[in-house]
């Protein structure tokens, strides 16, 4: 009888363990609550430049030799640029589009007849932690997605729990189940710069 008891006890306690584990796989930190994945999710727009990013502004292409600048993108989203009088606006606009605008604004002014403007921004990366087998920071591109961030860091330990990996994007926490996404056309999600990365250890 006294076995019965214990065996009964060991059951409920893992029942209240697993209970547990699941309320807390949906949380992240802080309130919000963890959205799960979607492919039908909008595009990333992680492409475009943002307040506060560093540019490097290169001229080419022209008799005077042209110029390189660099340049802090400030709060008012506006770049301005050597011999035009007019801001170009660089927030939320891609940097290919911003260089054809400038480009195409010396020739109309007939400041140069042939200039290639070209804007580069600055390095961004993506943080990947928690149970891969080496935590980095990634250099974000345009094409990177979960499953590729996490193989740039060696790849999951034997440890991680790979149904619940979770990215954090400012205030939002979403849940994604990476086996599902490395074998699924479509399932795998693109990151954007900035991403955090969070694979948990399985407890079983």
């Amino acid at each position: 009888m006294i076995p019965l008891v214990k065996a009964f006890h060991r059951f409920a306690l893992l029942g209240m363990a697993c209970s547990l584990l699941a309320g807390c796989a949906g949380m992240s930190s802080g309130s919000s609550q963890a959205t799960a994945y979607s492919p039908s999710s909008p595009a990333a727009t992680a492409d475009v430049m943002r307040v506060g990013d560093k540019v490097t502004i290169r001229l080419t292409g022209v008799p005077d030799g042209g110029y390189v600048i660099e340049v802090q993108i400030p709060e008012s989203g506006d770049i301005t640029i050597p011999l035009l009088s007019q801001p170009f606006h660089a927030v939320g606009r891609n940097a290919s589009e911003v260089s054809a605008e400038i480009a195409s604004t010396y020739k109309e002014q007939k400041i140069y007849t042939t200039p290639n403007v070209t804007i580069i921004p600055e390095e961004r990366f993506v943080n990947v932690g928690g149970d891969v087998r080496g935590p980095q920071r990634v250099i974000y591109t345009s094409d990177l997605t979960l499953i590729g961030a996490i193989n740039a860091c060696g790849g999951f330990t034997e440890y991680a729990n790979r149904k619940a990996v979770r990215i954090l994007r400012g205030q939002q926490v979403i849940q994604v189940d990476a086996s599902a996404a490395a074998r699924t056309p479509g399932a795998d999600p693109s990151l954007q710069a900035g991403d955090q990365v969070y694979v948990p250890r399985t407890m079983f």
